[in-house]
Order: structure tokens, then C-alpha cells, then sequence
């Protein structure tokens, strides 16, 4: 059975999710974020014999679900779909993928490595360059992404949407942004988000492609991830590239699941 969750059901949704904290890291930051009452979220979940069995989150255009054992009533949540519009399907492979096999060609998928930072021997030196972006910066980070082709689909395609989710993270405290300036423009940039008390998320990885093979990237990332640990918090992140992916395991992440992304075609 598909339930809308409320406040009460706050503690069995955190002690589901936490058995898995790190993959379940944006679904945990949410609640504990912005809770069960904003308009650009909500929270269901399934039960079986009375136990719950999947979490279901949507953040704005996005749909993150999650389950244990993969034990998922595809029907309920295609429901979800019939009555929100959800650009974006995420998850751990094992639970998106069956999903997936039932929506009828109407999302594209794309597969990413989930990774861990494991010590921090492999960081890069801060050599003084990295600042930290304030709500100020939402707007020109918004516009960097759009010169970053990898970024398609992962992101909200409408600008102001986009600019909105970024001024919410940083003003909400929900993450941090990094950046390297180049003449006043920001050329390099990483943030943290979905954060927990214990983890976040490492996103928006990104180098403008004239300035690319100088290690920019390596110390953003590298600037989030002490930040974090700072902060008691571990580092993850998403790859879908052997080159990014020699990167990270050179900065120190290990590669511990696959997530899936599934995009809704624009033709839908």
C-alpha cells in the first residue's frame, strides 16, 4: 500500500533508510531539510504485512525511490507519475532498474558508479584559489551548467528552476558551493548537497572546457571534501566516465554501487 508520509511517520522513514545512509543520502538530507510539508516535496511509501517495503521522494521535477530487497508495487508508483510531472527517476540500479522495465520506452536511462571517499592522503593541496559561493553566485551557476554538456538531463532544465534549487541549497545551508575564478567568472565548481548528519552528496563537478587539464576539478572537489569531513560528514559522489572515474579513485573515492538516472523523453 501507497501512504503520503507525514511527520509522524518520520522516525520508521529515517531508521528504513539509515540501515543504508550513504546511498540513501538525499532521501535522509530531504527530510531532514524541508521535511514533509513543502510544496516542492513530498514523501510516500509502500508497506507490506505491515513493515515498510520502498520510500518514494520527489524534490521539485525529480522522483528518488529506494528499497531494501527491491520489494517495490511498480503500479503505485507509476500512480506517482500519472499525477506529478517527474522529469527525473533515480535510485540504486537494483530497485530502478525493474522499474524501469515498466514505463514503456517513456524515460531514457543512463547508469552512473556510486563511490565513497575512503582517507584523504589523495586530495589535492588547497593552494588558496577555491572560494566558497554564496546566494549571490546562484545565477552564474546556473548559466555555467548549461555550457556543460555532461550535465544534460541531470539537472533541471528550466533556468529559473535551476537558479532556485541552487539560492535554496546555499541559503538553506543544505550545501556547500566551491568555485575558481578566472577575471571575476566562475570556471571551476563542486558542491556538496543532500546532506546528513553523517554524509552528502559531492555534485555539480564541473570545468569550462578551455580550462580543463589543470587539476581545477580536483581542487573543488578537494575543497568540498575537506569542508566536509570538517563538518563530521563523509563524502560521495556519482561518475560515468573511465577518465573521471581514474580521477576520483586518485583523489580517494571507491566505488561501492551503481545508480541508475532515468530522463523523460521531451517528446513526453
Amino acid at each position: 500500500m501507497l501512504t503520503k508520509a507525514a511527520e509522524q511517520d518520520r522516525l520508521a522513514l529515517m531508521e528504513y533508510c539509515l540501515v543504508e545512509p550513504n546511498i540513501n543520502l538525499f532521501i535522509l538530507g530531504d527530510i531532514e531539510h524541508f521535511g514533509f510539508d513543502s510544496s516542492f516535496q513530498e514523501v510516500w511509501f509502500q508497506t507490506q504485512a505491515g513493515q515498510i517495503s520502498a520510500v518514494a521522494l520527489r524534490y521539485h521535477d525529480s522522483l528518488i525511490i529506494y528499497s531494501r530487497d527491491g520489494n517495490v508495487d511498480h503500479k503505485e508508483l507509476r500512480a506517482i507519475l500519472d499525477t506529478r510531472q517527474i522529469r527525473v527517476i533515480s535510485g540504486k540500479q537494483s530497485v530502478v532498474d525493474p522499474f524501469f522495465a515498466t514505463l514503456g520506452g517513456k524515460y531514457s536511462r543512463r547508469e552512473m558508479v556510486f563511490c565513497e571517499l575512503h582517507g584523504f592522503a589523495g586530495l589535492a593541496e588547497d593552494n588558496g584559489e577555491v572560494e566558497v559561493a554564496n546566494a549571490a553566485d546562484a545565477m552564474e551557476i546556473a548559466h555555467v551548467y548549461d555550457q556543460i554538456s555532461e550535465f544534460a538531463g541531470l539537472y533541471a532544465a528550466d533556468l529559473n528552476l535551476r537558479h532556485q534549487q541552487i539560492a535554496n541549497r546555499i541559503t538553506s545551508k543544505e550545501g556547500v558551493h566551491m568555485v575558481i575564478r578566472r577575471d571575476g567568472k566562475i570556471i571551476s565548481h563542486a558542491n556538496s548537497a543532500g546532506e546528513t548528519s553523517v554524509s552528502a552528496m559531492i555534485g555539480g563537478i564541473l570545468t569550462l572546457p578551455e580550462f580543463r587539464g589543470k587539476g581545477l576539478g580536483s581542487q573543488v572537489i578537494s575543497a568540498v571534501c575537506r569542508d566536509l569531513a570538517r563538518r563530521g560528514r563523509s563524502a560521495c559522489l556519482f561518475y560515468d566516465s573511465k577518465q573521471n572515474g581514474n580521477i576520483f579513485t586518485r583523489l580517494g573515492f571507491k566505488a561501492t554501487n551503481n545508480w541508475i538516472f532515468l530522463e523523460k523523453g521531451t517528446n513526453e
